[in-house]
């Protein structure tokens, strides 16, 4: 690991673990499972109600996705248009309409070819059968991809049951953007505590806490090399009530601030960052933020400039809740 390794491009000398707060607007899970909240923002209680039994058309829909997901993850094109009839169809996003599965395999192999390791996360929101061979799946995906920010989408599927399988007739895509209502600032609240992680000497300790009223999570940097303790930096989340994102406004001892953007994606969260160094330099990166477990996440900075200058990806590095 490199961490503490200088950057010189640039004429900067830049240590990894400045740049780590500079870059960095920190981590996340996400999943659209959000705990749903009262009006004064608490987490709603528990009802002990009786969940009813999903349909056999809801189960085979909801395995549909899982599939689609394994085949969308691996890039296999093939796999990806096999979900559709071979009459199907698929609008996307931009109203642009792909008639039969042949087509649509052919954009998806030119789409794998241009994205790379794109993951998809899907979230089906309802199923609604008509009939014993339609049904009709809604829901949302989130795309992400090591060289592009999330793409986010809503779309709305209908399946029809041919010789015993649950094929997609139509599938209707629609552009989308994360609001306050699929965003829940509670999602992050496992960070919540002290987070350690330790390079060459140095130990890194990262400290989470709700602010007064639950609205705002603040994230301290400190960092402790032999005896001596600095703090070097302090980071706020929250949710902006104009955008409904949930931002981060990070603010270093040497003067370098910066602002992310919180997007979630498949086990964790992707940050949009845009920053200004103490020397007036611009900085932007996306980081990658993975939940481990409950006592462990992963961190990466991708996608790094400096004025302008393209830096080294950074390694990836596992903190450890103490």
């Amino acid at each position: 690991m490199n961490l503490l390794l200088r950057l010189t491009r640039s004429g900067l000398t830049v240590s990894a673990f400045s740049l780590f707060f500079m870059l960095d607007s920190a981590a996340l899970q996400a999943q659209f499972q959000r705990t749903p909240l009262t009006s004064n923002g608490e987490p709603a209680a528990a009802e002990a109600q009786e969940t009813p039994s999903p349909s056999d058309a809801e189960t085979a829909v909801k395995k549909v996705a899982e599939k689609f997901k394994q085949a969308f993850d691996a890039g296999n094109a093939e796999k990806v248009a096999g979900f559709w009839a071979p009459e199907g169809e698929y609008i996307d996003g931009s109203g642009k309409r792909l008639a039969g599965r042949a087509e649509i395999q052919k954009m998806y192999t030119e789409y794998f070819k241009n994205n790379k390791d794109a993951k998809i996360q899907i979230s089906v929101d309802a199923v609604r059968e008509i009939g014993d061979q339609l049904a009709i799946e809604e829901g949302r995906t989130v795309v992400t991809g090591p060289e592009a920010p999330p793409a986010y989408s809503r779309y709305t599927a209908t399946h029809m049951k041919q010789d015993g399988q649950w094929k997609m007739v139509s599938v209707n895509e629609s552009v989308a953007s994360p609001s306050a209502s699929q965003i829940n600032l509670k999602d992050l609240e496992w960070l919540i505590g002290s987070w350690t992680t330790e390079d060459q000497g140095v130990t890194l300790k990262t400290i989470y806490r709700w602010m007064p009223g639950k609205k705002f999570i603040e994230r301290t940097f400190v960092t402790k090399t032999g005896k001596k303790t600095q703090q070097i930096g302090v980071q706020i989340i929250g949710i902006d009530p104009l955008s409904g994102d949930i931002m981060s406004w990070t603010f270093n001892a040497d003067g370098s601030h910066a602002i992310g953007i919180w997007m979630p994606v498949d086990g964790g969260w992707a940050i949009e960052s845009r920053g200004v160094m103490a020397n007036g330099m611009l900085t932007s990166a996306n980081n990658i933020v993975t939940k481990i477990d409950d006592h462990g996440c992963r961190w990466q900075s991708v996608n790094r400039f400096v004025n302008g200058t393209e830096l080294p990806d950074a390694l990836e590095v596992v903190s450890r809740r103490n």
